[in-house]
């Protein structure tokens, strides 16, 4: 049976894509303007707030969980305990940033065990946070964009939280800027740049990956600075960058190929669940590029990045299961990812499609 080559793709803009409730569609050339001066120097501004001690992101997790715990029963016998509300509002918002720099992170694990812990834990902090937002607390601001933004007190608001990031940033909260890039991105894509910029300086790590997208997608591409950038954001820990950061290498971008080099970074994203170095490595292990040539490894990763929701991965996983290659032929299985892939808007999934609607079983 004649089958297509392997789909490979360039690691998805999971960045913005996924931690934004819509699509950015200013093309990435239009932000190399001369960015703006900002209204807002953010950064300098004094919060009047205490931030909480730095724990790794478990233990964070595991103080505020008890924490809201033992507020909550002690308002369980008396609700109108003012010192108690105010303690929880204030874990509420250390909740909320610490979701957040979660999601920056790329640790999606972490982020749902955030997003499953605000219903059971802070359900009545709303008060509170306005509150706190009413006397100036940029902070708080920026926690009650992040609830509108993700649903944690009902339903999902863009308009609201971009308000309440612009307010943040006006307040002198500067860890809002990467958000209120996202927001005003359309409309001012030189602050957006100037915003991404001061976030990604300031250690927030998926504004590091975009601009190093930015820069790599530029024209002409600006590959030290994509390199730079990309590299930060691979260190602290966002797999989507370091899968990127492999395509670079597979694809000789900025400088020779190096097969060797993108399969072990592909490996590094691949273990931390990133679909798209999942996939890649497995075109990689199919073909022996870098790799020992082994398509029993390569069937696993495709699967694993179909699994994902990753059409490339879906596409792949199908073509080999119609060839029986790495894994027993199984045209139902086939047909099953291969019109997931072609509704994901594959067009060479179709044409394996009609292969296997002229073959017998």
């Amino acid at each position: 049976m004649l089958l297509a080559l392997g789909t490979i793709a360039l690691p998805s803009d999971s960045v913005w894509a996924r931690t934004t409730l819509k699509k950015p569609t200013v093309k990435l050339q239009k932000l190399k303007q001369k960015p703006q001066a900002s209204a807002r120097r953010s950064g300098k501004s004094k919060q009047n707030t205490v931030a909480p001690a730095q724990l790794d992101p478990r233990t964070e997790f595991e103080v505020i969980e008890e924490e809201s715990t033992a507020l909550n029963n002690v308002l369980g016998v008396a609700p109108d305990d003012t010192q108690a509300n105010q303690k929880l509002a204030e874990l509420a918002l250390r909740a909320v940033r610490a979701a957040e720099k979660a999601l920056s992170r790329g640790d999606d694990a972490m982020f749902a065990a955030y997003l499953a812990q605000f219903p059971r834990r802070f359900a009545g902090t709303r008060t509170g946070l306005e509150n706190m937002a009413g006397r100036g607390i940029g902070a708080a601001e920026y926690a009650l964009g992040a609830i509108a933004l993700h649903g944690l007190a009902g339903d999902k608001s863009l308009a609201q939280a971009c308000t309440r990031f612009a307010a943040a940033l006006a307040k002198g909260f500067g860890g809002a800027r990467f958000r209120h890039a996202q927001c005003i991105e359309d409309n001012d894509p030189g602050t957006a740049l100037a915003l991404l910029r001061e976030a990604a300086d300031a250690g927030h790590v998926a504004a590091a990956e975009r601009l190093g997208r930015i820069c790599l997608e530029a024209e002409p591409p600006d590959v030290g600075c994509a390199t730079t950038r990309l590299e930060r954001a691979a260190r602290d820990g966002r797999a989507s960058a370091t899968a990127l950061l492999g395509w670079m290498h597979a694809e000789g971008v900025g400088g020779k190929v190096d097969l060797l080099r993108a399969a072990k970074l592909y490996a590094e994203a691949s273990r931390k669940g990133e679909p798209s170095a999942q996939n890649n490595l497995g075109e990689l292990q199919e073909k022996g590029r870098g790799v020992a040539r082994d398509e029993k490894a390569a069937f696993a990763n495709y699967l694993a990045a179909a699994n994902s929701g990753y059409p490339p991965g879906q596409f792949n996983a199908g073509r080999l299961y119609a060839a029986g290659r790495g894994i027993e032929r199984n045209p139902v299985e086939a047909r099953r990812w291969l019109t997931e892939a072609e509704t994901a808007g594959i067009p060479a999934a179709r044409q394996l499609l009609d292969i296997l609607d002229r073959a017998p079983d």
